[in-house]
Protein backbone atom coordinates (compact mmCIF):
# COMPACT_ATOMS: atom_id res chain seq x y z
CA UNK A 1 0.00 0.00 0.00
CA UNK A 2 1.25 3.55 -1.07
CA UNK A 3 0.57 6.09 1.49
CA UNK A 4 0.59 9.92 1.39
CA UNK A 5 2.93 11.44 4.59
CA UNK A 6 3.01 14.95 5.57
CA UNK A 7 6.22 16.18 6.62
CA UNK A 8 6.17 16.10 10.36
CA UNK A 9 5.00 11.96 10.29
CA UNK A 10 7.73 10.98 7.83
CA UNK A 11 10.43 8.66 9.85
CA UNK A 12 14.12 9.76 8.25
CA UNK A 13 15.49 7.02 9.86
CA UNK A 14 13.93 4.39 7.59
CA UNK A 15 13.78 7.19 4.89
CA UNK A 16 17.50 7.48 4.80
CA UNK A 17 17.86 3.73 4.83
CA UNK A 18 15.57 3.05 1.78
CA UNK A 19 17.67 5.60 -0.44
CA UNK A 20 20.86 3.82 0.81
CA UNK A 21 19.82 0.64 0.23
CA UNK A 22 18.47 1.72 -3.05
CA UNK A 23 19.95 0.49 -6.45
CA UNK A 24 19.42 3.96 -8.11
CA UNK A 25 20.59 6.08 -4.85
CA UNK A 26 21.05 10.02 -5.32
CA UNK A 27 22.54 11.96 -2.91
CA UNK A 28 19.37 15.05 -3.85
CA UNK A 29 16.86 12.26 -1.84
CA UNK A 30 18.84 11.96 1.13
CA UNK A 31 16.55 13.45 4.28
CA UNK A 32 18.93 16.20 5.18
CA UNK A 33 19.26 17.64 1.78
CA UNK A 34 15.57 17.37 1.20
CA UNK A 35 15.22 19.41 4.48
CA UNK A 36 17.78 22.63 2.94
CA UNK A 37 16.32 22.73 -0.82
CA UNK A 38 12.78 22.17 -0.21
CA UNK A 39 11.53 22.59 3.78
CA UNK A 40 7.99 20.68 4.63
CA UNK A 41 8.55 18.51 1.95
CA UNK A 42 6.11 15.70 1.56
CA UNK A 43 6.13 12.09 0.36
CA UNK A 44 4.65 8.89 -0.94
CA UNK A 45 5.88 5.69 1.04
CA UNK A 46 5.11 2.29 -0.01
CA UNK A 47 4.93 -0.64 2.95
CA UNK A 48 7.60 0.45 5.55
CA UNK A 49 9.80 2.20 3.58
CA UNK A 50 10.41 -0.31 1.19
CA UNK A 51 9.70 2.71 -2.05
CA UNK A 52 9.61 5.97 -1.35
CA UNK A 53 8.47 9.09 -3.27
CA UNK A 54 9.50 12.73 -2.23
CA UNK A 55 7.06 15.43 -2.99
CA UNK A 56 8.57 18.48 -3.03
CA UNK A 57 5.86 20.99 -2.36
CA UNK A 58 4.66 24.68 -2.21
CA UNK A 59 1.86 27.41 -1.32
CA UNK A 60 0.70 30.07 -3.91
CA UNK A 61 -2.11 31.96 -4.17
CA UNK A 62 -3.89 29.41 -1.81
CA UNK A 63 -2.56 26.66 -4.06
CA UNK A 64 -0.57 23.64 -3.60
CA UNK A 65 1.93 22.84 -6.18
CA UNK A 66 5.34 19.75 -6.72
CA UNK A 67 8.08 21.94 -8.34
CA UNK A 68 11.52 20.82 -8.79
CA UNK A 69 14.03 22.64 -5.92
CA UNK A 70 16.74 24.53 -6.96
CA UNK A 71 20.44 22.29 -7.18
CA UNK A 72 18.52 19.14 -7.22
CA UNK A 73 18.51 17.33 -10.36
CA UNK A 74 16.83 14.02 -10.04
CA UNK A 75 14.02 12.56 -7.51
CA UNK A 76 11.19 10.47 -8.27
CA UNK A 77 10.94 6.85 -7.32
CA UNK A 78 13.64 4.92 -5.07
CA UNK A 79 13.08 2.16 -3.19
CA UNK A 80 15.44 -1.17 -1.85
CA UNK A 81 14.62 -3.42 -5.50
CA UNK A 82 15.25 -1.74 -8.80
CA UNK A 83 12.75 1.45 -9.29
CA UNK A 84 12.51 1.39 -13.07
CA UNK A 85 9.59 -0.84 -13.17
CA UNK A 86 6.80 1.01 -15.25
CA UNK A 87 3.79 -0.36 -13.04
CA UNK A 88 5.11 0.67 -9.48
CA UNK A 89 6.00 3.73 -10.94
CA UNK A 90 2.40 4.67 -12.58
CA UNK A 91 1.14 3.33 -8.96
CA UNK A 92 3.43 6.33 -7.42
CA UNK A 93 2.27 8.67 -9.73
CA UNK A 94 -1.77 8.00 -9.77
CA UNK A 95 -1.32 8.26 -5.96
CA UNK A 96 0.24 11.62 -6.03
CA UNK A 97 -2.58 13.64 -4.06
CA UNK A 98 -5.55 15.38 -6.12
CA UNK A 99 -4.17 18.68 -3.78
CA UNK A 100 -1.22 19.49 -5.74
CA UNK A 101 -2.76 21.59 -8.63
CA UNK A 102 0.89 21.79 -10.67
CA UNK A 103 3.04 18.99 -10.53
CA UNK A 104 6.89 19.98 -12.40
CA UNK A 105 9.08 17.23 -11.25
CA UNK A 106 12.15 15.15 -12.23
CA UNK A 107 12.33 11.50 -12.52
CA UNK A 108 15.46 9.96 -12.21
CA UNK A 109 17.26 8.34 -14.59
CA UNK A 110 16.27 4.70 -13.68
CA UNK A 111 12.64 5.53 -13.34
CA UNK A 112 11.25 3.91 -16.84
CA UNK A 113 7.86 5.27 -17.94
CA UNK A 114 7.16 4.53 -21.44
CA UNK A 115 3.37 3.69 -20.31
CA UNK A 116 0.63 6.44 -20.95
CA UNK A 117 -0.22 8.40 -17.63
CA UNK A 118 -3.57 9.96 -17.84
CA UNK A 119 -3.16 13.90 -17.23
CA UNK A 120 0.81 14.10 -17.09
CA UNK A 121 3.03 15.11 -20.02
CA UNK A 122 6.33 13.31 -19.92
CA UNK A 123 9.68 15.47 -21.54
CA UNK A 124 13.31 13.95 -21.45
CA UNK A 125 16.31 15.84 -19.85
CA UNK A 126 19.84 15.10 -20.14
CA UNK A 127 22.65 15.03 -18.38
CA UNK A 128 26.21 13.81 -19.15
CA UNK A 129 28.01 11.23 -17.00
CA UNK A 130 31.70 10.12 -17.02
CA UNK A 131 32.92 6.78 -15.35
CA UNK A 132 35.97 7.58 -14.07
CA UNK A 133 37.50 3.25 -13.77
CA UNK A 134 40.15 4.17 -16.13
CA UNK A 135 43.46 5.37 -16.59
CA UNK A 136 43.68 9.02 -16.76
CA UNK A 137 45.66 8.26 -20.10
CA UNK A 138 42.73 6.24 -21.44
CA UNK A 139 40.22 8.67 -20.19
CA UNK A 140 41.72 11.32 -22.00
CA UNK A 141 42.14 9.78 -25.24
CA UNK A 142 38.53 10.33 -25.55
CA UNK A 143 38.72 14.08 -24.99
CA UNK A 144 37.68 16.37 -27.99
CA UNK A 145 40.95 17.86 -29.45
CA UNK A 146 39.67 21.65 -28.53
CA UNK A 147 39.56 20.67 -24.83
CA UNK A 148 43.65 19.88 -24.97
CA UNK A 149 44.07 23.01 -26.95
CA UNK A 150 42.50 24.99 -24.07
CA UNK A 151 44.00 22.76 -21.35
CA UNK A 152 47.16 23.62 -23.04
CA UNK A 153 46.46 27.24 -23.06
CA UNK A 154 45.77 27.00 -19.76
CA UNK A 155 49.02 25.61 -18.34
CA UNK A 156 50.70 28.25 -20.29
CA UNK A 157 48.93 30.98 -18.54
CA UNK A 158 50.52 29.41 -14.72
CA UNK A 159 46.74 28.96 -13.95
CA UNK A 160 46.88 27.80 -10.36
CA UNK A 161 44.62 25.49 -8.48
CA UNK A 162 43.17 25.72 -5.09
CA UNK A 163 41.20 24.21 -2.57
CA UNK A 164 40.21 26.00 0.08
CA UNK A 165 37.92 28.52 -1.31
CA UNK A 166 34.43 29.18 0.43
CA UNK A 167 31.55 28.43 -0.73
CA UNK A 168 30.50 32.14 -0.62
CA UNK A 169 33.46 33.37 -2.89
CA UNK A 170 32.34 31.10 -5.62
CA UNK A 171 28.67 32.23 -5.36
CA UNK A 172 30.22 35.96 -5.66
CA UNK A 173 32.30 34.87 -9.08
CA UNK A 174 28.73 33.41 -10.66
CA UNK A 175 26.32 36.67 -9.35
CA UNK A 176 28.56 38.89 -10.79
CA UNK A 177 28.95 37.46 -13.91
CA UNK A 178 26.35 34.60 -15.43
CA UNK A 179 24.35 35.45 -12.71
CA UNK A 180 23.50 38.67 -13.12
CA UNK A 181 21.31 37.86 -15.97
CA UNK A 182 19.89 34.86 -14.40
CA UNK A 183 16.34 35.11 -12.95
CA UNK A 184 15.61 31.44 -12.19
CA UNK A 185 17.53 31.72 -8.93
CA UNK A 186 16.52 34.30 -5.96
CA UNK A 187 18.71 35.25 -3.03
CA UNK A 188 17.25 32.95 -0.72
CA UNK A 189 17.85 29.68 -3.24
CA UNK A 190 21.82 31.19 -2.69
CA UNK A 191 21.76 31.61 0.93
CA UNK A 192 20.00 27.95 1.14
CA UNK A 193 22.97 26.70 -1.17
CA UNK A 194 25.39 28.07 1.44
CA UNK A 195 23.70 26.62 3.91
CA UNK A 196 23.21 23.15 1.49
CA UNK A 197 27.29 22.87 1.11
CA UNK A 198 28.28 23.44 4.61
CA UNK A 199 25.91 20.42 5.64
CA UNK A 200 27.43 18.27 2.99
CA UNK A 201 30.80 19.21 4.36
CA UNK A 202 30.06 17.96 7.55
CA UNK A 203 29.02 14.69 5.95
CA UNK A 204 32.52 14.50 4.14
CA UNK A 205 30.62 15.10 0.38
CA UNK A 206 32.07 18.06 -0.91
CA UNK A 207 35.25 18.82 -2.78
CA UNK A 208 35.68 23.21 -4.25
CA UNK A 209 38.33 23.74 -6.39
CA UNK A 210 38.78 27.29 -7.79
CA UNK A 211 41.90 28.39 -10.28
CA UNK A 212 43.75 32.07 -9.94
CA UNK A 213 45.50 33.46 -12.37
CA UNK A 214 49.31 34.66 -12.04
CA UNK A 215 48.64 37.45 -10.32
CA UNK A 216 46.50 35.22 -7.46
CA UNK A 217 43.05 36.84 -8.86
CA UNK A 218 39.97 34.36 -8.48
CA UNK A 219 38.89 33.65 -11.94
CA UNK A 220 37.00 30.45 -11.92
CA UNK A 221 35.60 27.45 -9.37
CA UNK A 222 33.68 24.54 -9.11
CA UNK A 223 31.89 22.55 -6.29
CA UNK A 224 31.72 18.90 -6.45
CA UNK A 225 29.63 16.60 -4.38
CA UNK A 226 29.84 13.15 -3.74
CA UNK A 227 26.57 10.77 -4.24
CA UNK A 228 26.39 7.43 -3.98
CA UNK A 229 28.90 6.08 -6.61
CA UNK A 230 29.49 9.21 -8.60
CA UNK A 231 30.57 12.56 -8.12
CA UNK A 232 28.91 15.22 -9.12
CA UNK A 233 29.62 18.98 -10.69
CA UNK A 234 26.85 20.48 -8.93
CA UNK A 235 27.97 24.75 -9.01
CA UNK A 236 30.72 26.57 -11.21
CA UNK A 237 31.60 30.02 -11.71
CA UNK A 238 33.95 31.65 -14.71
CA UNK A 239 34.81 35.24 -14.87
CA UNK A 240 35.38 36.66 -18.51
CA UNK A 241 39.37 35.56 -18.05
CA UNK A 242 38.46 32.12 -17.35
CA UNK A 243 36.66 31.65 -20.84
CA UNK A 244 39.65 33.42 -22.87
CA UNK A 245 42.42 31.40 -20.93
CA UNK A 246 40.62 27.77 -20.89
CA UNK A 247 39.98 27.58 -16.93
CA UNK A 248 37.43 25.29 -16.60
CA UNK A 249 38.90 22.76 -18.42
CA UNK A 250 41.77 22.49 -16.89
CA UNK A 251 39.52 22.62 -13.32
CA UNK A 252 38.02 19.70 -14.68
CA UNK A 253 40.84 17.89 -16.11
CA UNK A 254 42.68 18.24 -13.10
CA UNK A 255 39.68 16.93 -10.67
CA UNK A 256 39.07 13.74 -13.49
CA UNK A 257 43.48 12.83 -13.26
CA UNK A 258 42.80 13.23 -9.36
CA UNK A 259 40.11 10.65 -9.24
CA UNK A 260 40.32 8.56 -12.31
CA UNK A 261 41.14 4.79 -11.45
CA UNK A 262 38.08 4.90 -8.63
CA UNK A 263 35.17 3.15 -9.46
CA UNK A 264 32.57 6.52 -9.79
CA UNK A 265 31.49 8.24 -12.01
CA UNK A 266 31.39 12.10 -12.91
CA UNK A 267 27.76 13.31 -13.42
CA UNK A 268 27.81 16.74 -15.45
CA UNK A 269 24.16 17.63 -14.70
CA UNK A 270 23.63 17.89 -17.81
CA UNK A 271 22.37 20.70 -19.97
CA UNK A 272 19.46 21.08 -22.85
CA UNK A 273 22.19 24.22 -23.41
CA UNK A 274 23.49 22.66 -26.86
CA UNK A 275 26.58 24.61 -26.04
CA UNK A 276 27.36 23.46 -22.30
CA UNK A 277 25.72 19.87 -23.67
CA UNK A 278 28.69 19.73 -26.37
CA UNK A 279 30.92 20.97 -23.51
CA UNK A 280 30.14 18.02 -21.22
CA UNK A 281 30.64 15.21 -24.22
CA UNK A 282 34.09 16.97 -25.17
CA UNK A 283 35.35 15.21 -22.32
CA UNK A 284 33.82 11.68 -23.72
CA UNK A 285 31.20 11.49 -21.24
CA UNK A 286 28.12 9.65 -22.27
CA UNK A 287 24.06 10.84 -22.70
CA UNK A 288 21.93 9.86 -20.23
CA UNK A 289 18.28 10.63 -19.99
CA UNK A 290 15.41 11.16 -17.06
CA UNK A 291 12.74 12.32 -17.80
CA UNK A 292 10.51 15.73 -16.44
CA UNK A 293 6.44 14.77 -15.42
CA UNK A 294 3.73 17.64 -15.52
CA UNK A 295 0.48 17.95 -14.83
CA UNK A 296 -1.43 21.17 -14.84
CA UNK A 297 -5.25 21.12 -12.96
CA UNK A 298 -4.94 24.74 -12.07
CA UNK A 299 -8.14 26.73 -12.64
CA UNK A 300 -8.53 27.97 -16.48
CA UNK A 301 -7.63 31.60 -16.09
CA UNK A 302 -4.41 30.74 -14.24
CA UNK A 303 -3.92 27.74 -15.93
CA UNK A 304 -3.39 30.00 -18.88
CA UNK A 305 -1.51 32.75 -16.74
CA UNK A 306 1.02 29.97 -16.04
CA UNK A 307 1.74 29.15 -19.59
Amino acid sequence: MIRFLEHSTIDKSKWDRCIESSPNRLIYAASWYLDIVSPGWSALVEHDYTSVFPLTRRKKFGFHYLYQPPFTQQLGLFGKEPSGNTEQLLQFLVTIPSMFKLVEINLNSQNDLHAYVENFAVFPKRTYVLSLDNTFENIRKHYRDDLHRNIRKAEKNNLHIENDLSTAEIIGLFKSNKGRNLKTLSEKDYENYVTLIAKATEKDRVQQRTIRNSDGKLIAGAIFLRSYGEYVFHFSATGPEARENGAMPFLIDAFIREHAGEKMKLDFEGSMDPNLARFYKGFGSKEVVYLQIRRNNLPALIRRFKS
